[in-house]
């Protein structure tokens, strides 16, 4: 591994602030002296094998040429095995691990942490995925979990990268092949399917398709994988799970992935949501934000089921009648809570851009090629607060929606669109698109690319640099992209310009799902209701 110069073990306050930190613990009294909070240090996966990508590996190119680096067989791997399994088809054999340089191999990891192993840093929420650092460090090289974390490390960077004479996507196929074997072999043992590692490779599994999948077939493997990682939660029971730190991480996580199975595929929720909201993260924004998501579906199961009747009775119509109330009631919740969100976690806007700034006009791709919308960008603490923000205001979207379709239920034959209650919820749904338009440029780092100045988060990923495009926030950017292009309540060019930015991170960032969710349209009632067929 080449060498980058001595990593930083300041506190992570100081080095946003990039002055010499005096290294105390548990907390820098460099901080406590200026009254800043103090956000804590990095773990020694960070320090130790930092990403030597991008602007390091530019900077080090100057000065090494290729001829002068060191053998790669005597350098470790991150958290890559150094022994390869047996291959089955010779005519497809990638080049064995240990024999890839060894700064790739590194890449890979370095690069899946630097997009998606967000830590929890000062007054941010908390991380996404940080229950991985401690499970790693005790893995064996042939378990479950090291098998899918390797999939997806080399699915990405061969999502964005390529390795002279290295297949990566033939060798992520290999790790991918290789834990769903281990993960069965695991949930058949009598003690290993109480394990968090397992958990933690299910969890895995299913990033393994949002990163590779580009069919929509493949995402029953995806659904499959929450399933089972719900089975796993209701089998090892909420409160026991719970009792740690790696196990409230994973039950959250499980929740989260829990959202976007109801929420994408209008199923009925397991347990209920007040099962689901007693355990893990209860009070973050992000738990917030989780709790409205999962309310929303309880109620669009009942409006699915109560809808699909044809004749209206009185007593239905009463029920319908009930059923929007609390739709309104959720929603004016929603409202509220959005207005009354600690100032630490509110976003500000950096600058407003014109149609006369990005002159459509010169553009071959119009809208879809744009990087920013005309209208306002935003930037928030961190990506966790954004995509609660963005969580709240799709939510409130789609109960507008639910009203709608309620709406026009109770009144038909004649048109709803006539009503005041459609008129109410076009203005909710036309404040809100602009909102959710005005985050995605931060999500993809725009604000981090000179064009204009950005502040740092609260929050860091384990390995890497701040800016440049990430994964993670991406990743967050699906579902409200793809609530927008389905949308009736987009413009034309909005659509236009959420399909591109969904290209956009097919594309450039990796994430191959985004080209399944742009090419399918509706994913569930109530997202397109014009033809007053909903």
């Amino acid at each position: 591994m080449v060498y980058g110069g001595k990593p930083s073990r300041g506190c992570r306050t100081c080095r946003a602030r990039r002055i010499k930190c005096d290294e105390g613990k548990p907390t820098c009294k460099r901080c406590e002296k200026s009254r800043r909070e103090c956000g804590g240090y990095r773990p020694e996966f960070e320090i130790v094998h930092r990403d030597q990508t991008g602007s390091t590996l530019r900077r080090l190119r100057k000065t090494t040429s290729p001829h002068q680096q060191q053998p790669t067989d005597s350098l470790p791997l991150v958290f890559v095995r150094e022994e390869p399994q047996p291959w089955r088809r010779q005519s497809l054999t990638p080049p064995p691990v240990s024999a890839l340089a060894v700064p790739l191999a590194h890449r890979a990891s370095c690069h899946f942490a630097s997009n998606f192993i967000l830590l929890s840093a000062g007054a941010a929420p908390h991380g996404f995925m940080e229950y991985l650092l401690p499970l790693m460090d005790t893995e064996p090289r042939s378990s479950a979990l090291r098998h899918a974390f390797n999939a997806c490390a080399f699915a990405l960077l061969g999502n964005r990268a390529t390795a002279d004479g290295v297949n990566l996507p033939q060798l992520s196929l290999k790790e991918h092949t290789l834990a769903l074997a281990q993960t069965h072999m695991a949930l058949g043992h009598s003690t290993l399917p109480n394990a968090d590692s397992t958990l933690a490779a299910v969890l895995m599994l299913c990033l393994y398709e949002s990163i590779t999948a580009k069919k929509e077939s493949r995402m029953l493997a995806w659904r499959s994988h929450i399933d089972g990682a719900i089975n796993i939660v209701r089998a090892r029971g909420r409160e026991e799970m719970c009792k740690t730190r790696v196990g409230n991480l994973l039950f959250t996580a499980v929740r989260h992935h829990l959202v976007s199975r109801v929420l994408s595929s209008g199923l009925p929720l397991p347990f209920g949501s007040d099962w689901w909201m007693a355990g893990g993260d209860t009070s973050s924004v992000f738990a917030t934000c989780q709790r409205f998501s999962l309310s929303y579906s309880e109620l669009r199961v009942e409006a699915n089921h109560l809808l699909a009747n044809a004749i209206r009775t009185p007593e239905l119509r009463f029920q319908a009648q009930q059923l929007a109330k609390r739709a309104d009631a959720l929603a004016d919740g929603i409202a509220a809570w959005l207005a009354s969100i600690p100032g630490e976690f509110l976003f500000h806007t950096i600058c407003w851009v014109s149609e006369h700034d990005i002159d459509v006009s010169r553009r071959n791709g119009g809208y879809g090629e744009m990087e920013v919308f005309p209208g306002r960008v935003d930037v928030y603490p961190d990506f966790v607060t954004a995509m609660a923000w963005n969580s709240g205001r799709v939510t409130r979207l789609l109960l507008a929606s639910l009203t709608i379709r309620i709406t026009a239920w109770l009144y038909a034959p004649a048109d709803y669109r006539m009503t005041a209650e459609y008129e109410a919820s076009k203005r909710v749904c036309e404040s809100i698109i602009p909102d959710i338009m005005a985050s995605v440029p931060y999500h993809l780092g725009w604000h981090m690319n000179g064009k204009t100045l950005g502040t740092p988060g609260l929050s860091a990923f384990a390995c890497g640099e701040e800016g440049s495009h990430k994964a993670l926030p991406s990743l967050f950017l699906l579902w409200s992209l793809t609530v927008i292009k389905n949308t009736d309540f987009s413009t034309e060019n909005q659509r236009a310009w959420a399909k591109g930015r969904l290209r956009f991170i097919a594309e450039e960032v990796g994430l191959k799902y985004a080209h399944i969710v742009n090419e399918v349209s509706p994913l569930h009632e109530g997202m397109v209701i014009a033809d007053g067929s909903s």
